[in-house]
């Protein structure tokens, strides 16, 4: 059944959020009489057939929303004669055909994103397509296009085309990384380094123990972004597995650069994990970063995050596991509180962000919202940021419950209301590792 297609008579409406429910059927083409309209999210459903293209006749629509949805067939050309559009997410379908060119016509559009769908041919490079980048596109293998965009190549046709690519759009897109270069060697040779400015922050990054690794680098580790090879998708961006020319594997954390707030994640992702070392903490080994790329490369943790090991039906966790987790975790928090040059305080501890190695060793990640507490900063202005945890219940032996009621006795030890009257980190550590070892000699394990 098309959906809705005997309710849009309420053609004043102005803004329709339906997003985030079980809707099934067809778009009902009858969505035009709407001539009003200017915010539709239908986001998170279970709709599916073609977008319809009376969807275009919608001059006021300036945020539409279609993600996450089983539609297919082609984008409707018509769509170009939305020219208010400000935002157009389109991703997570199964939308094939190209892309129209008619889009390079809207000159408001800001936001664009039609990733994870079996979209294929050139991608536009006109008006709005000049400031949209790989983020917009990833997980579309048949797509090409320009290097900005993330994606291979496209077979010119003839050399005059490829000359004109060159000129108009190649080059105006690696001029700044060649001037950001220039400049770059300049201020290392010069010792030279501002304060306030984040271009000179990142670049500072490269230069401490970090190598350099290009674009190009992780396009062939990850084989071109190969949704085999994608980890998970976050607020910042994504994850993917990627293999280095040498052999090894590791967690390459792309950014998406459309988001100012995740550019700010980024500089502080970086402020914090430039010099800081610790067994428990994530080891970032390389570094992509100019104009319209920003990635971290980091260590590989084949045993994935706690979370699954904490909410999967598969996958399994025994008492000293979950120990030693803890004390793991909680070294990595006392070097960070005390041992650490500046205090840092990590903000979005929980299971997501607690990474297992081949060992089952701990590493504290995701750094993105850190704080750097300065020398005027003090345990008060410090808020306990929690997010809502899990505990399997034990009916079991004694030993597993004297072991979970001091583990729980720490914990409202660790929370405490009043910043002044919570345990440090360092006391925490000592009495984690004081549970340990009462709970071995209980249960006489080494």
């Amino acid at each position: 059944m098309d959906l809705f297609q005997q309710r849009w008579e309420i053609c004043r409406i102005s803004k329709v959020n339906l997003s985030s429910n079980s809707l099934s059927g067809f778009l009902s083409p009858s969505i035009q009489s709407l001539k009003v309209l200017r915010d539709l999210d239908l986001s998170k459903n279970i709709l599916s057939g073609n977008i319809p293209t009376t969807l275009g006749g919608l001059q006021s629509l300036e945020t539409l929303s279609l993600a996450d949805n089983r539609f297919e067939g082609a984008i409707p050309n018509t769509f170009g004669a939305l020219m208010s559009l400000v935002s157009l997410d389109l991703s997570n379908n199964s939308l094939s055909s190209e892309i129209p060119k008619s889009l390079e016509a809207l000159t408001y559009l800001k936001n664009f994103n039609v990733s994870v769908n079996n979209l294929q041919g050139e991608i536009p490079s006109k008006g709005p397509f000049k400031n949209f980048f790989a983020q917009s596109f990833l997980l579309n293998h048949a797509l090409c296009g320009l290097p900005r965009q993330g994606v291979p190549r496209c077979k010119v046709d003839t050399i005059k085309r490829s000359k004109t690519l060159i000129m108009k759009y190649i080059l105006p897109s690696i001029l700044p990384i060649l001037v950001t270069m220039i400049v770059s060697f300049v201020f290392i040779k010069c010792h030279y380094r501002r304060k306030h400015s984040p271009v000179d922050r990142v670049d500072s990054l490269s230069l401490a123990t970090w190598r350099r690794t290009s674009y190009l680098e992780i396009q062939q580790a990850t084989d071109n972004f190969s949704q085999c090879n994608l980890l998970g998708i976050g607020s910042f961006g994504s994850v993917f597995k990627g293999t280095l020319s040498n052999g090894t594997i590791v967690a390459i954390k792309v950014f998406n650069l459309q988001e100012e707030s995740v550019l700010r994640s980024f500089d502080s992702e970086c402020e914090v994990l430039r010099n800081i070392r610790h067994r428990n903490l994530i080891k970032v080994l390389s570094s992509c970063c100019n104009i319209n790329f920003k990635a971290l490369i980091l260590e590989f943790m084949p045993n994935g995050s706690l979370d699954k090991w904490l909410y999967s039906h598969n996958y399994f966790l025994d008492m000293l596991q979950r120990v030693n987790i803890m004390i793991d975790v909680a070294s990595a928090l006392e070097y960070l509180h005390h041992d650490y040059s500046t205090p840092v305080i990590h903000c979005d501890l929980k299971p997501q962000n607690i990474l297992l190695d081949e060992d089952m060793t701990a590493h504290v990640s995701d750094f993105g919202i850190a704080k750097l507490l300065d020398k005027g900063d003090s345990k008060t202005r410090t808020l306990t940021l929690a997010t809502m945890g899990y505990m399997a219940p034990e009916n079991g032996f004694p030993a597993k419950v004297n072991c979970m009621l001091s583990i729980m006795n720490l914990a409202l030890n660790c929370s405490m209301e009043s910043p002044e009257q919570r345990i440090n980190m360092k006391d925490a550590l000592a009495k984690l590792k004081k549970i340990r070892l009462q709970f071995q000699q209980d249960v006489g394990g080494p």
